[in-house]
């Protein structure tokens, strides 16, 4: 896949897709912690310049785990809520799409969230997102 940014941190890579549109996708067997989400979401707000976005999370394959604290950071903190116009979260396993689920309904996002086990109806719900968004 083609993208603008790409940048291999510990325990995940973050990509720019295309301007608006990021992606995170999580390393195998790594506890994801609040300071990584911190990590993510700084990188994040830098290669979107501030502007509304979307992110993609694509937990195919992936078996690790993310902290109370770091879920917390990603639904709640306004530095990157603000901006942050929808998640699609990419699942193909029982231990992701659980994850995924207690995400979306224990810490509640404020932007629009949707799990999907398709990744290309997820980039294009993601994508269709912020189209209505980017300017």
């Amino acid at each position: 896949m083609v993208y603008e940014k790409h940048i291999e941190l510990k325990k995940a890579h973050l990509y720019l897709l295309e301007p608006g549109l990021t992606a995170i996708v999580f390393k195998t067997k790594v506890q994801f912690e609040l300071n990584d989400a911190i990590e993510v979401d700084d990188y994040t707000y830098d290669w979107v310049q501030g502007k509304p976005f979307v992110t993609l999370v694509d937990g195919r394959n992936i078996r690790s785990n993310i902290t109370h604290e770091a879920r917390e950071y990603f639904a709640k903190h306004e530095k990157i809520t603000r901006i942050r116009k929808g998640q699609a979260i990419v699942v193909n396993n029982l231990h992701t799409k659980l994850l995924a689920n207690f995400y979306m309904n224990f810490h509640k996002p404020s932007n629009p969230i949707k799990i999907f086990t398709d990744y290309d109806k997820a980039y294009n719900w993601v994508k269709e997102i912020r189209n209505e968004w980017y300017k």
